[in-house]
């Protein structure tokens, strides 16, 4: 993914063109192909490229093309045809292959702020327009990449690196108590718009950024509805075809290169992907290096890496495998190679950076699996869901519908309401070594249950846009958290196959997947396509583990990070670590502390000087 930065001195004073190149220098480990900087009196733009389809041989940023309206992008487009027909139809000469880039920038011409309303795909930029005097930004709809911004004294800073901002001489290093208590509770940050730096904000998914006469404004361009107006077809099938259509062009518009690697499990959602993939390229008949990648691990996953081996071997791919076993119990490094953004995870203690640097190793861009869980899931209390949002009407229409086209229903009604009285109320319970001032402090309690009440509603479709959860799943992919240059795609999270899976009468359609399975019939083999999905917990030798960490690391970690007792009471967590009373769920509670103990720890390393920040990267 390329790297994007921009200053602006809202004093007209000229921007300083050795911090900006030095800022721009530093995102180099996520765009080594090309580096490049344009300034013009209050304004400069930064722009480090990493080359992931054919069009981008010829791309430069900065950009522009009229020497007034100037840009600097990290983007990938769907339905490219439809928007050259479009910005054609509106007078816009468009040259053959142009860049994506080139493309959001022609739109921009043509709509102004309203060109996000044209786009899909992947995409965060930022344009200058001196005719103007404003500053354009904006996120894609699914927040697929990540948007920074921070206004400091008389300077507004944007870029999708967070550590590039922290270099910034004004930034402070304070930090955000409620995202402290966020990791800590829940292993990510719950709010859009805040990261754990007080200085530095986040813009959400589905916004612009505006700055123009001094004042920002921040807004919304798109909401992904809890339910489109309903379609109804005849036969069955027409479903089926409908999906694989949208499902096809959805992994074909990803598939822009001549190599590529994606990744496989034995389940449905990235064998899916790997197969319709496969099938893609074999009807182009163009050379192409497509490989599948998965991870080993029998002692959690016994039977993952036969399946994924069994779909390899079906398709016709080459298939490599990632040692994972015993990850959870290695002892990580003092500092990371790459200094943290926020506490995302301890990499050495994870199997997913050596998977993402084997794919990285094979190619720049990566097919994964994510959104298919949500994207196609119904469950029991849906419809409990549907009726207290008003959808009554919805619901008999598809119970209707479905009693016409198929044998009864199973309504999961009383199973629902049961489930729902379980989960809405569970009692919170923290883990004893919290600090119980900062608990109180910031009010932990109430803010983990009304999370948690939140979570309930938006966990299925509708979650895929209007929660927190899955952009912070993809930052924590993004380079500027892994350091590896590689760009991840989400044929689940393409916005017309999103529509779509709102659209269609849940019933029986997204209840155990049903139509992704029915769609894959001839293309999978049996044995997968209808495997039910698999829970996996914690097995007894990483538990063991976690106990004799202590020793290892954890212990002088948990000691020697300087502010951590603000947060945790060390002793009583040396005491649980310590314990034989740790199961799955406590695992993962101490997985969240020792976390953020360890991203404190780095963080004040790099922090008093931030010229070790700019230092430690992956070239």
């Amino acid at each position: 993914m390329s790297g994007i930065i921009s200053l602006i001195n809202r004093n007209k004073e000229p921007v300083n063109q050795s911090l900006l190149r030095r800022m721009t220098d530093y995102m180099t480990f996520r765009g080594p192909d090309a580096q490049q900087t344009w300034h013009k009196d209050n304004i400069g733009f930064g722009h480090t490229l990493l080359r992931t389809t054919s069009d981008q041989e010829r791309e430069r940023q900065p950009f522009s093309l009229d020497e007034r309206v100037w840009i600097v992008a990290d983007v990938r487009l769907d339905g490219r045809k439809e928007l050259v027909v479009a910005l054609q139809a509106n007078g816009r000469v468009i040259t053959e292959n142009a860049p994506d880039m080139e493309l959001l920038l022609h739109a921009y011409h043509v709509w102004d702020t309203a060109c996000v309303e044209h786009l899909q795909g992947d995409f965060v930029f930022i344009i200058w327009d001196e005719r103007q005097q404003k500053l354009f930004c904006g996120r894609d709809q699914f927040g697929i990449l990540p948007f920074y911004y921070a206004q400091v004294k008389n300077t507004l800073i944007c870029s999708n690196t967070l550590n590039c901002i922290r270099l910034h001489p004004q930034i402070s290093t304070d930090l955000n108590q409620q995202a402290v208590g966020d990791f800590l509770t829940r292993g990510m940050n719950m709010e859009w718009d805040t990261t754990i730096f007080n200085d530095i904000k986040r813009l959400p998914p589905a916004h612009t950024l505006t700055w123009q006469a001094g004042e920002l404004n921040i807004q919304r361009y798109w909401q992904l509805p809890r339910i489109q107006p309903l379609i109804f077809y005849k036969k069955p099938q027409e479903y089926v075809e409908h999906f694989s259509e949208l499902f096809e062009q959805a992994v074909s518009d990803r598939l822009r290169t001549e190599r590529i690697s994606t990744h496989i499990s034995g389940g449905m959602d990235s064998t899916s992907i790997a197969a319709t993939a496969n099938k893609v390229l074999l009807e182009r008949g163009k050379p192409c290096d497509f490989q599948a990648f998965t991870m080993r691990d029998r002692l959690m996953m016994p039977e993952e890496d036969s399946f994924a081996s069994m779909v390899a071997h079906y398709i016709g791919i080459p298939l490599n495998e990632i040692n994972a076993e015993g990850y959870l119990c290695h002892v990580p490094s003092e500092n990371p190679s790459t200094p943290l953004p926020e506490p995302n995870g301890i990499p050495a203690r994870s199997a997913g950076n050596e998977l993402t640097q084997r794919c990285a190793d094979h190619a720049r861009v990566v097919l994964t699996g994510f959104g298919g869980d949500p994207g196609l899931r119904f469950g029991e209390f849906d419809f409990l869901v549907w009726w207290k949002h008003g959808l009554r009407r919805e619901i008999f229409q598809v119970l209707g519908h479905y009693l016409h086209t198929h044998r009864p229903p199973k309504l999961f009604l009383r199973q629902g309401r049961a489930y729902w009285r379980k989960i809405t109320k569970q009692k919170v319970e923290f883990p004893t070594w919290f600090n119980a001032d900062f608990v109180k402090q910031q009010d932990l309690q109430q803010r983990y249950e009304q999370i948690h009440a939140e979570s309930i509603d938006y966990v299925a479709r509708y979650g895929m846009a209007n929660t927190p959860f899955w952009s912070n799943i993809f930052e924590q992919a993004d380079p500027g958290s892994t350091g590896i240059p590689i760009k991840h795609y989400y044929p689940f999270f393409d916005l017309r196959l999103v529509n779509f899976m709102v659209s269609i009468p849940p019933i029986p359609w997204l209840v155990n997947k049903n139509i992704l399975r029915d769609s894959m019939k001839g293309k999978l083999p049996e044995a997968v396509r209808t495997r039910p999905k698999i829970v996996f917990k914690a097995p007894e030798e990483y538990i063991q583990g976690t106990r004799e960490s202590v020793g290892l690391w954890a212990g002088d970690l948990l000691r020697n990070t300087p502010g951590l007792e603000e947060y945790v009471n060390v002793g009583e967590l040396l005491e649980c670590l310590e314990s034989e009373e740790i199961d799955t769920q406590k695992l993962m509670g101490l997985e969240k502390t020792l976390t953020v103990a360890y991203w404190l720890r780095s963080y004040q390393v790099v922090s008093p000087n931030k010229a070790k920040l700019e230092a430690v990267s992956v070239y």
